[in-house]
């Protein structure tokens, strides 16, 4: 064999091992995908968790969190795996949403922010606080 032969035959054999380990790796990363939606609503200074996750750790989710009503200017949603933060903080500001896409997290949490007013300048009955809802699809890895 030629030079030029061993080095298309090495390419061939290399390229060949990659497909067989883009297929192995395909199959070891079977996904459970799930769909959740809740509304939330969180008192003015206060946190809390809205969506929560036990035992899994390496989960992708996609969805938005929106935040519709409330004495705030806006809300604040950090992500976290096992209590430390995941990425930057989200504002999310009154009658709109922010989509997102996150791994390896389980926990959301939002906070109501201790500003703005108490008077009731939305559409629903107000609590002193904000309220919106959250729709995430998450996809877990399976074992």
């Amino acid at each position: 064999m030629e030079r030029g032969e061993i080095i298309i035959q090495n390419l061939f054999e290399h390229c060949h091992e990659k497909e067989l380990k883009e297929i192995h790796c395909r199959v070891d990363k079977s996904l459970i995908k799930d769909c959740i939606c809740c509304e939330w609503e969180v008192p003015r200074g206060e946190t809390q968790t809205v969506f929560q996750t036990a035992g899994f750790k390496e989960i992708f989710g996609s969805g938005f969190v929106s935040y519709e009503c409330g004495t705030a200017p806006f809300i604040v949603v950090k992500f976290f795996i096992d209590g430390h933060q995941v990425g930057d903080k989200i504002k999310v500001f009154k009658d709109s949403c922010v989509a997102f896409t996150y791994t390896k997290f389980n926990r959301i949490k939002v906070t109501c922010p201790d500003e703005g007013h108490d008077h009731h300048d939305c559409d629903c009955t107000c609590i002193k606080g904000c309220e919106g809802e959250i729709c995430i699809t998450t996809r877990v890895p399976v074992c």
